[in-house]
C-alpha cells in the first residue's frame, strides 16, 4: 500500500477476523485495514456513511463487497462494547 496505515486498524482486523464466518487471508490483511480506516476515519468526522460511500469506500480499499455489511455489523457490535 502506498499510504502507511496504522497498526491499530490491523489490530481492528485481527478482531474482525475471530468473528468474520468467512476467513479473512493474509492477502486481504492490507485491503481490510485500509477499509477499516477509511469508515472509522468517516464516522469520527461525524459524516454520514450510505451504503453508496461503503460500496466506493470497498472499491477503494479493495475488498470483497461480500464483506461490506458484515464488517458494518461487526463495528456496530464492537462500538456498543
Amino acid at each position: 500500500m502506498s499510504n502507511e496505515i496504522p497498526l491499530k486498524f490491523y489490530d481492528i482486523v485481527d478482531e474482525y477476523s475471530t468473528e468474520t464466518e468467512k476467513t479473512v487471508k493474509e492477502s486481504e490483511r492490507d485491503a481490510l485495514a485500509h477499509y477499516f480506516q477509511l469508515l472509522i476515519t468517516r464516522l469520527m468526522n461525524n459524516e454520514e456513511i450510505s451504503e453508496e460511500a461503503q460500496q466506493e469506500m470497498a472499491t477503494e480499499a479493495g475488498i470483497d463487497a461480500l464483506r461490506i455489511d458484515e464488517i458494518a455489523t461487526f463495528l456496530n457490535q464492537w462500538g456498543n462494547e
